[in-house]
């Protein structure tokens, strides 16, 4: 079995170098943060894209930041984007009219999924440099369209794994990186998803696999990235299984969505939207527009993603990783373990618990042959996402000097490995058999 090459990839695909990213090359910043300001555009003015994207950004990077359009297929929606984002830039239905009166030299794509793919290429056709949030894409006809796309107009894209840069998962890449515990021959990683993260997923378009790739992408891809940088590694092969135990077909009973569901007094998974005035301006007053209740019923017979989901993951250095995700847990967070040929790197991470815990993240070195110690984790401060957020928008925004090469943004090639993990899951699951990552796409 012919591992894929890091160097190939990188050649053929059109990858950046370790080091290289958008907005930083080697380390260096590319142009002054007091050089022009980007002129930035956002498709996609849902939830993420008007919070992460859109009002954490504007203030905090005016400076080198200037909103000239904002586009969604909904145009209530849009309208209502600009207000909660706090802009005064044009709104568009058509990406194509965006892309040609506001003439943006940056886009960030936070649509729904399997609209990332043609919104990327579309931009990168235009010369036009894109970030995106995960995944990428959902497919591998997708990825290969976005890798050839990025290779023949030599523009960069940033796919935004925000996980990588929390304080916790740098210290665990950084304890990996000393070689406390050896090479690296297996991993144990299991998330837990409770019941109220885990069943928003199936109230929202995530639930339909044509839109989301199912939680094999949508979900698990910011899983296999934080795997495939830690173990500094490419995914090769990918045995898994997947299930629909719980939502869905599976519920008591269902409705449309909540507002009307006349089972809300007895359904545990009942949700009153209209206490959200974020969620009713974003979607209860625009969804006479396209019919998207983002109150969906959990148990709608549509519902076509998995639940329940486990895989068996050999990588191109020899490690392999056992993986598990279930989404209607008591608990949110996730149990990881590290098992090298020193010793074992141990992590807790639960959150949003009944009981009190010491930490939110307890990190543990085990070696072979000596005492066990307890590994200290930097105070979260740099917003959601375990700290991630921020950190992550300074390093595409400010382009600090300096960065080092395991640090470095992720690019085209670290947005493929994550996503192919997950689809060479799914396919999996549905072919009942083992998939090669080299057979996804043409490298």
């Amino acid at each position: 079995m012919d591992p894929v090459s890091r160097r190939d990839f990188v050649k053929t695909a059109g990858g950046a170098a370790v080091g290289a990213s958008l907005l930083t090359v080697g380390g260096e910043a590319a142009t002054p943060a007091s050089g022009p300001k980007r002129r930035y555009a956002l498709i996609g003015t849902g939830d993420r894209g008007t919070s992460m994207w859109g009002s954490s950004v504007v203030k905090p990077y005016a400076d080198v930041l200037e909103f000239v359009a904002l586009c969604d297929a909904n145009p209530k929606r849009v309208e209502a984007g600009r207000k909660r984002i706090g802009v005064s830039c044009p709104t568009f239905t058509s990406f194509d009219e965006m892309m040609d009166k506001a003439k943006p030299d940056l886009l960030m794509v936070t649509t729904v999924d399997a609209f990332h793919s043609e919104y990327i290429v579309k931009a990168l056709d235009r010369g036009i440099d894109v970030m995106t949030e995960k995944p990428m894409v959902i497919d591998e006809k997708q990825c290969q369209a976005v890798l050839d796309a990025e290779k023949r107009n030599n523009r960069k894209i940033v796919v935004t794994h925000n996980y990588r840069f929390a304080p916790k998962h740098r210290k665990i890449k950084e304890t990996l990186m000393s070689g406390a515990i050896g090479n690296i021959r297996s991993v144990d990683f299991h998330w837990y998803l409770d019941t109220t993260h885990g069943a928003d997923y199936f109230r929202r378009w995530h639930r339909l696999r044509e839109r989301s790739g199912s939680l094999w992408v949508h979900k698990a891809t910011h899983h296999f990235d934080l795997i495939n940088w830690w173990l500094d590694s490419d995914p090769v092969e990918v045995v898994a299984r997947g299930d629909l135990d719980f939502y869905g077909k599976k519920g008591p009973f269902r409705h449309t969505h909540c507002r009307p569901c006349p089972h809300k007094g007895e359904c545990k998974f009942y949700w009153d939207i209209n206490k959200n005035p974020k969620m009713v301006e974003l979607y209860v007053q625009t969804e006479d527009v396209d019919g998207y209740y983002r109150d969906g019923c959990v148990f709608r017979e549509d519902v076509n993603i998995y639940d329940s989901m486990s895989a068996l993951v050999s990588y191109a250095n020899g490690a392999t990783m056992t993986y598990s995700v279930n989404t209607f847990m008591p608990i949110e967070g996730y149990r990881l373990a590290f098992n090298g040929d020193k010793g074992r790197l141990e992590i807790r991470d639960y959150e949003r618990q009944a009981w009190t815990v010491p930490e939110e993240t307890t990190i543990d070195l085990i070696p072979n042959f000596g005492k066990p110690h307890h590994i200290a984790v930097e105070e979260s401060t740099g917003g959601g996402h375990g700290g991630g957020d921020t950190r992550l928008k300074d390093l595409i925004f400010r382009k600090p000097a300096g960065v080092p090469a395991h640090l470095a943004l992720p690019d085209s090639r670290a947005g493929a490995m994550s996503c192919l993990t997950g689809i060479a899951a799914r396919k999996s699951v549905e072919e009942k058999k083992a998939i090669r990552i080299a057979d996804l796409i043409q490298l």
